[in-house]
């Protein structure tokens, strides 16, 4: 669907899976996800940073199974290493390459950023795949 729409210089969304998933969705599982969780205030996001309305929380009716509540869990930030530039990457204001640290100090081997770290990270797909093709076209 997404390279019949490349094709056509299309951006939308499409369900693949209409013929299962509704396009309003599950709505039993929508009216039990609406009576246990609520939208976070804000949320601190790795490589996004803060994004208001842009997570959930369990509802205080519900603070028996919460285990932000139960146990102690300390305050953890989530900025990028020094250098990285994985926020800008994951907003789509960069691309991997356009990262200072990209091939360079940040590679498969020796992941600094997020994207970089994960082998399905768009750093690390990109350091493998697109770089790979470019040099096949070369």
């Amino acid at each position: 669907m997404i390279l019949h729409q490349l094709h056509a210089g299309e951006a939308k969304v499409e369900n693949q899976y209409g013929r299962i998933v509704p396009w309003d969705g599950n709505p039993p599982a929508l009216r039990a996800m609406e009576t246990v969780f609520e939208l976070r205030p804000y949320f601190e996001w790795r490589g996004l940073g803060f994004i208001s309305q842009s997570a959930l929380s369990i509802k205080p009716a519900f603070a028996a199974y919460d285990a932000e509540a139960i146990f102690e869990i300390p305050g953890v930030r989530v900025t990028d290493p020094r250098g990285a530039q994985c926020g800008e990457v994951l907003k789509g204001v960069l691309k991997p390459p356009q990262c200072k640290l990209f091939g360079t100090e940040c590679n498969p081997e020796h992941p600094i950023g997020a994207l970089m770290v994960s082998s399905e990270g768009a750093c690390a797909a990109y350091y493998r795949y697109a770089l790979h093709a470019e040099a096949v076209e070369a």
